[in-house]
Parts: structure tokens; sequence; C-alpha cells
């Protein structure tokens, strides 16, 4: 985690996903706050979300992290998104603008796109089948991340719950 940074909470991500929302921004939510929007709770200190990469979006995403307190999204050029590279905000909190985990993209992932309420607000993340693609790293969490993933597909596969 960045040095001044703090971990990012529920209500961080609450504004950051309304924000993205109100400005239109396409955005699939992954990573550790995607398993606590399917249920699934880890400890987690940022904010991943995955975006296409093209201008527009670009545009879109930087005016919704203007409402992290610090604006270091100010900084952002709309065209690095065309470039590929995942981009770290590193504001109050950190977010991490992906356009590429794990070999998947918005594009590649977006047809496991589904929408979750959490307190009332509408996220747009991925399915556990689509965050399993995102977690096929040898980090230790990701690890841990795919065995709690599969295993949550076995029981929705077997009907129990």
């Amino acid at each position: 985690m960045d040095e001044y940074a703090r971990p990012a909470t529920l209500d961080d991500l609450k504004a950051l996903i309304g924000s993205l929302n109100a400005h239109g921004a396409d955005y699939l939510l992954i990573g550790g706050y995607a398993l606590f929007a399917h249920g699934y709770h880890r400890a987690t200190t940022d904010i991943d979300v995955l975006v296409p990469g093209n201008r527009q979006a670009g545009e879109a995403v930087r005016a919704a992290l203007m409402v992290l307190p610090d604006m270091a999204a100010k900084d952002i050029d709309p065209a690095w998104f065309e470039d590929g590279d995942n981009i770290r905000v590193a504001d109050e909190i950190v977010v991490d603008i992906m356009l590429n985990a794990c070999g998947e993209t918005y594009e590649t992932l977006k047809q496991y796109a589904e929408t979750i309420e959490l307190d009332g607000l509408a996220v747009r993340t991925v399915s556990l089948e689509g965050l399993l693609k995102t977690k096929q790293t040898m980090r230790e969490k990701d690890i841990a991340d795919r065995a709690v993933i599969e295993r949550a597909l076995e029981l929705l596969r077997s009907g129990s719950t």
C-alpha cells in the first residue's frame, strides 16, 4: 500500500461506486471488494476496478475519481487508458484502475458482468466465474481467493448454498 494512504473502507467503496455510476463510467469491480460484494469477506486495502481501454472511458473514470478527497486523479491523462497499462491512483485511499487483470480485460470479462445491490447501491461486478479468471497468479492472496471461489462455485453447481 502507498505510504500515506489508508485502507479503503466500505463507505469509500460506496462513494466511489456512486460516483462511477453518476458519471456513467463503464467499470467492473474486481478484487477483494468484489469478493465482499458476493458475500465472501477477506481483508483488503484498496479498490480494484476493471475499465475499458479507451479515452472515453478514461474521461468518465477520471471525472468519477475526483470524488476522492486529495483529487489525485486530476493528474490522470485519459489517453493513458489507450496504453493498456494499469493505473494506481494513490489518494487518501488507493484505487487501482485495471485495464488488464491476469490477461483479462473489460471486453473479455463483460460477458460475466452482473449488478449486485450493496446497501441500496447498484454495483457492477463480475460473477464468481469471472472473478476466478482474475485470480490466476501465484500471489498468496490470489491462491486463497481461488480456493474460496472454487469452493463457492462447487456449492452453487451442486445446488447447496
